[in-house]
């Protein structure tokens, strides 16, 4: 078995927590991999690493080393591969990134011995085109397609289809649309629900209505979600998974898909998911306080 390591060196200084990684891969039997750019910076001393271009030999499993944005990045990036994901918290929380430094070694022998399950995530496919019908860009996310107000705090106004029919003339700061996965990232900040992580139901959720109500849709996988982008005075910004996409002009189209591709995650199954949650969200509610 080939583990890959994705690692965000501003969270592992040094590779050490790497190196720690690569040696419990060793350890079991397994060959640890790391990007062809971290040759020359990963420290000397263990035989048996390899370097590879992930896109052309891609591992087995790959694991990021840091904290969900990296985990995020990660799948962005190697999302269409064959490879299961996993990832090991170096950040603030670890929504995503479930395997705490402590447990590494348990959990790369379990990973190399196979005890472990596989989640299948459902992932948004983004493509905004202008009102001439033109695509202008796209891309995938894991978590969330947000769309909201720009740099002056003027509200968005955009028209929420739903497989065609108008749902919401909507007025506020903004739409986010969910996976199951993102459920309890933005979403679950702008009150939207939770949805068990191997649902494949997309939401959609406002984020400051200008209006007496605000609203959550819970559409099938397989629905389409179109935003139009009404004429503003400033214009709004899209990000996927906290990534720019494109700059908005008037009457631009936003069309929502599923990704044909599952993305394949490791669980170990030993946590309660409602349990996590509130744990998490403790935890996250004490690190903001204290930082």
């Amino acid at each position: 078995m080939r583990i890959g390591l994705h690692v965000n060196t501003n969270r592992d200084n040094g590779y050490v927590c790497a190196f720690i990684t690569a040696q419990a891969i060793l350890k079991y039997g397994a060959t640890p991999v790391l990007r062809n750019e971290d040759k020359g910076s990963f420290p000397d001393g263990l035989e048996g690493v390899e370097f590879a271009n992930f896109f052309e030999n891609t591992p087995d499993v790959i694991i990021s080393i840091g904290g969900d944005g990296t985990f995020l990045y990660m799948v962005g990036t190697y999302g269409d591969t064959d490879a299961a994901f996993v990832g090991i918290n170096k950040g603030s929380i670890g929504f995503l990134a479930q395997i705490n430094v402590e447990k590494i070694d348990g959990c790369i022998k379990r990973i190399v011995d196979g005890d472990y399950q596989i989640i299948k995530r459902n992932r948004l496919n983004v493509q905004v085109f202008n009102k001439a019908g033109l695509l202008k860009g796209g891309d995938v996310c894991l978590n969330d397609c947000s769309i909201g107000r720009g740099a002056k705090l003027h509200i968005a106004k955009l028209i929420l289809k739903v497989d065609g029919q108008i749902a919401e003339h909507f007025f506020g700061d903004g739409l986010i649309i969910s996976t199951a996965t993102g459920s309890t990232a933005y979403n679950l900040a702008a009150g939207g629900p939770i949805l068990m992580p191997d649902m494949d139901d997309v939401i959609i959720t406002a984020n400051c209505s200008h209006t007496l109500h605000s609203f959550s849709y819970v559409v099938p996988s397989h629905s389409v979600v179109e935003i139009i982008v009404e004429p503003f005075e400033t214009a709004p910004i899209i990000c996927l998974d906290g990534r720019d996409l494109v700059d908005f002009e008037d009457n631009d189209r936003v069309v929502i898909k599923p990704h044909e591709k599952m993305l394949k995650t490791i669980s170990f199954g030993d946590d309660n998911f409602f349990g996590v949650i509130r744990h998490k969200i403790i935890q996250k509610g004490s690190f903001y306080e204290n930082h």
